[in-house]
């Protein structure tokens, strides 16, 4: 291995690169709906010796599927049993997830097992467990800005068993093992039909495996994720589709074990620790798509068996695809490595300058029209606009412009209607303002059809998106206009989107509208884990405009003889993505590509396909001295 790679992989992990992070401190006003475990009627104690087990499970058998974020100021919350989330309500209800955990602060906020409690590794027990469910009917649930510490002398434990659909994110948490001991970190492969979600900027330290995948659907996307101290592998997917960015591992075990499913894998760092036996970085006897991977000290990169897999001997892996290349016009035979920007983050305001629709008429839970109340808001000259958790009924545009810069919505849910209800607008539009960036999060929104639509994108300034289920269905969810500065989504679901020349990063996006899903017309449209259910075209790419899908899940549920999967209209597309069916109507045409007057079709029979497109390249060659761009990973903490 050269050297200088060496010596700036170690300087790297080091933190050398990468300056402090500032230190959260994540408040929300008395009037939000959050609940607080250390206030009534829970009065937790953080103080890291009063066992804090009754109190939070009594919160959480309470809160559970409310859509109530349980809010955990800093300090240590020791716990001597599993706190479940439970599949029914005191009233014995079914509950339907909307469980949102967060902590004050990642560093500050830690829940803490008691040493030698989960002792038995055949019996394993986890710190915190969504629990067994029997369909995909969990939805939108959260862990964010915590600590999950397994102590000492627990070599049973996981650390979280985590379970949502639609939506769902594990955001900024570490989870450790104090001694190295225990069974899983991170475990999603405990359950069937997890997914989608989002896991981004966690660490797992410890454990025999670090992060768990299994089963086949629904898909999950991973973001900037640091592997450390793991006894026997990572990261290990056993069946699901995964689409993971920023991968960084210190381990004397493989990195990434891909057993079964489709892996795409964009930007690693992998370094081989301890004097060992060598072994692989990555382990492949499945599909995989692999670019910019970085590794040191391992005896190869990456080491597969089957079908067209080779041994990758590394250092840097530049771009690998384990399985069939589909080309339908002369393309070049690699993805279309569109720049990957990453989601601007947005400083926590003080509460003191939140400022709320309440304080200027709006009612919650109340049949009348709240958008005079949420514009009154919006215009106070606020720079962060919160809703106290509750049902807030829309019946015409809101426009955000001034100073705003955080719309937060505490899950509350928004419901259209009249007028709104009979127009072609939407429920937000974003307009000029002060802030370079606006940011919408933690929303529901609620209505059957209609032609109204959740955002309108009418602004140079840079939208984001995260968080958001937008459950119209039938309906539209995003358009813009011209002249629309660029998009991130995150962890989003919802009805068609429309980008019209603009540039737009995803990360975690489900599509569930049958017909078209997302149309993309002279613009930029990069995906990382995109999940869709029912037919027609997933993507539509026209006039130029350019795409690339890097991993993720077609669930074919109905009308998969509606239309072609990706249609390409003289524009430049790679996709890297699964398909799942039962038995149910699976896709006949999976790619249409059209250049000039001449239109190539490829299908469901063809003996390449087998439920999965490891790469589809459909483009054109760079011109002569044309440059092509090329996708860094991002330096992490």
């Amino acid at each position: 291995m050269n050297m200088n790679i060496g010596v700036i992989l170690s300087l790297f992990f080091c933190g050398a690169f990468v300056p402090e992070a500032q230190a959260e401190d994540i408040r929300f006003p008395k009037d939000s709906g959050v609940v607080d475990v250390t206030q009534a009627p829970y009065f937790t104690k953080g103080d890291g010796k009063t066992d804090c087990t009754a109190s939070l499970q009594k919160a959480l058998n309470e809160h559970t599927g409310r859509g109530r974020t349980l809010y955990f100021p800093r300090g240590t919350y020791l716990i001597s049993s599993t706190l479940k989330l439970p599949l029914q309500n005191p009233q014995g209800e079914t509950n339907w997830g909307h469980t949102h955990l967060q902590g004050q602060s990642r560093g500050g906020t830690v829940i803490r097992l008691k040493d030698s409690t989960f002792t038995d590794p055949s019996h394993p027990s986890a710190l915190i467990d969504s629990g067994p469910h029997g369909s995909a009917d969990w939805f939108h649930n959260s862990v964010r800005n915590l600590t999950l510490d397994v102590g000492r002398n627990n070599p049973g434990a996981i650390g979280l068993r985590f379970f949502s659909n639609n939506t769902g994110c594990v955001r900024e948490v570490t989870i450790r093992s104090a001694d190295g001991q225990g069974v899983i970190g991170l475990d999603l492969a405990f359950n069937d039909m997890n997914g989608p979600l989002l896991v981004k900027d966690v660490m797992v330290k410890g454990f025999n495996i670090g992060v768990a995948c299994g089963h086949t659907v629904n898909s999950q996307t991973f973001s900037d994720i640091r592997l450390e101290g793991q006894r026997q592998v990572g990261f290990r997917n056993n069946g699901q589709f995964l689409a993971i960015e920023n991968l960084q591992s210190r381990n004397a075990v493989p990195a990434l074990d891909n057993r079964s499913g489709l892996i795409a894998l964009v930007g690693a760092r992998l370094v081989a620790m301890g004097s060992g036996p060598r072994t692989p970085a990555i382990r492949n006897t499945a599909d995989l798509y692999a670019r910019n991977i970085w590794t040191s000290g391992y005896r190869t990169a990456i080491e597969g068996t089957g079908g067209q897999q080779k041994h990758i001997a590394g250092p840097h892996v530049k771009e690998f695809v384990s399985g069939p290349i589909i080309r339908l016009f002369p393309s070049p035979p690699r993805a279309l490595h569109l720049p990957i920007q990453q989601t601007p983050t947005i400083l926590w305001d003080d509460p003191s300058n939140w400022t709320s629709p309440l304080r200027y008429g709006a009612r919650l839970d109340d049949e009348s029209d709240a958008a005079p109340a949420i514009q009154a808001a919006i215009d106070s000259g606020a720079t962060t606009l919160y809703f106290p958790k509750g049902t807030y009924r829309i019946g015409h545009p809101v426009i955000v412009r001034g100073r705003i810069r955080r719309i937060i919505g505490c899950e509350s849910t928004f419901v259209p209607i009249s007028p709104l209800l009979e127009r072609k607008d939407p429920l937000f539009r974003v307009e000029k303002g002060s802030a370079p960036t606006i940011l919408l999060e933690r929303m529901t929104t609620s209505f059957d059809g209609g032609p109204f639509y959740f955002v309108e994108h009418a602004s140079p300034r840079t939208l984001i998106m995260k968080d958001i289920a937008i459950n119209f269905q039938g309906a539209d969810s995003f358009h813009n206009r011209t002249g629309a500065g660029p998009a991130f989504i995150e962890n989003v679901v919802g009805g068609r989107f429309y980008f019209t020349h603009q540039s737009v990063w995803a990360r975690q996006l489900n599509q569930e509208s049958e017909g078209l899903h997302i149309a993309n017309e002279s613009g930029r449209f990069w995906v990382l884990g995109l999940k869709t259910e029912r037919g027609g075209t997933l993507i539509h790419t026209s006039v130029g405009g350019q795409t690339e899908v890097l991993g993720g899940l077609c669930y074919t549920t109905t009308a998969g003889k509606l239309a072609p999967m990706f249609i390409n209209a003289n524009s430049s597309v790679s996709v890297t993505l699964g398909e799942r069916h039962y038995g149910s109507d699976p896709y006949t045409t999976i790619l249409s590509e059209t250049r000039g007057s001449e239109t190539k079709q490829f299908l469901s029979t063809d003996t390449q396909y087998g439920r999965r497109l490891v790469l589809y390249a459909g483009y054109a060659a760079p011109r002569p001295n044309e440059r092509v761009q090329t996708s860094p990973a991002k330096r992490l903490r």
